[in-house]
């Protein structure tokens, strides 16, 4: 039986935390033995069917002894990829990146420190998009990078599911943390002018982060209390109905590499309005699953806001398709093929 750990820093609610549990959730189901190992676990992963282990660093001779007793070691944060120093194994990075503004920038510093000092003895790199392979070439010139997308639980995000949270219409929807770069705000000005043309649309936000007051206090200032509504936190097994409900999935962000409520929209049945920042154009491109508009051009955001409102029944099959085609499952078989590469490479030499 293939043994593998998927090592994180901080083992918590991000996006990179709910990669590691989705694939160590369906690599379990396929017979292999995971173990997710972390610095610290800010919570516990819910998936059942893998080993959860705090990394002992206190001992570096255990900690060796702990990491060869793995097939292959496949990290996910910068901090942990200084266990490839004493990895005897296949070692995989799996690079979701890092925004290089604000507090990302402290993230951002440890993720180069860590590649340069590290990368020689990463043995594969995974990126998250192509346009997350172009940048992570940036910095370390590697020939054994392949591009693996995010996946969806089609299962949990269906298109079937109940309108639970339907208000108005058209509708529209964002799901994601109140960061600075997200720029929500650019999406309720939006909102301002769409009633206008469609006085009962609607958008609902849910997120937490260190935006919200911030947002609560525009809507209050634009008048928008009937006509945007910001959710908060929404536990995992409520969002699927929050997708049901809406017409339109809409982000504004200026920095993603994959973006994983975009695909969840999709296995929901639900076209795009999305920012044209690199890894979302590519997404759009591929997918054909809506439209992306100039960034900061609220008129063109305006634009294909309606438009894509309009035409909604024309993605409705390219959405649906493109999310079945990046479920856990297909994601989790490209991934085996990789790590089985890799052994057997690790055995010849």
């Amino acid at each position: 039986m293939m043994r593998v750990l998927m090592a994180a820093g901080v083992y918590s609610l991000g996006g990179a935390s709910t990669v590691i549990e989705n694939l160590a959730d369906k690599l379990s189901k396929k017979g292999v033995d995971v173990t997710i190992g972390a610095l610290k676990f800010k919570r516990t992963p819910s998936k059942a069917g893998c080993s959860v282990s705090t990394l002992p660093l206190h001992n570096v001779s255990k900690l060796k002894r702990f990491l060869n007793s793995f097939d292959v070691v496949h990290n996910h944060h910068p901090i942990t990829n200084y266990l490839a120093l004493l990895n005897n194994k296949p070692f995989i990075y799996h690079f979701h990146g890092a925004p290089d503004f604000g507090m990302g920038n402290l993230y951002r510093f440890s993720m180069l420190s860590s590649i340069k000092m590290t990368g020689h003895r990463f043995d594969a790199v995974i990126a998250v998009s192509e346009s997350a392979a172009v940048e992570f070439r940036r910095y370390i010139d590697l020939s054994n990078v392949h591009v693996l997308y995010n996946g969806v639980d089609t299962n949990r995000f269906r298109s079937m599911c109940e309108e639970r949270y339907r208000r108005w219409k058209p509708q529209f929807l964002f799901v994601g943390n109140l960061y600075r770069h997200k720029k929500v705000e650019e999406l309720i000005f939006a909102m301002k002018r769409l009633v206008n043309k469609y006085p009962k649309s609607y958008l609902q936000i849910v997120g937490n982060g260190c935006m919200y007051n911030h947002l609560k206090h525009l809507v209050i200032k634009l008048g928008l209390q009937s006509n945007v509504e910001l959710i908060g936190y929404v536990p995992i097994d409520e969002l699927p109905y929050y997708y049901a409900s809406c017409d339109v999935y809409v982000t504004a962000s200026r920095w993603e590499l994959f973006g994983l409520p975009l695909l969840e929209a999709m296995a929901c049945g639900k076209p795009i309005v999305a920012s044209s920042i690199p890894p979302h154009t590519e997404l759009l491109t591929k997918s054909n699953a809506g439209a992306t508009y100039i960034i900061g051009n609220l008129n063109d955001l305006l634009e294909k806001m309606i438009h894509v409102y309009e035409k909604a029944d024309r993605y409705k099959d390219n959405v649906v398709a493109f999310a079945k085609a990046h479920d856990w499952s297909v994601v989790t078989e490209r991934l085996l093929n990789i790590y089985t590469k890799l052994l057997r490479k690790n055995l010849n030499d």
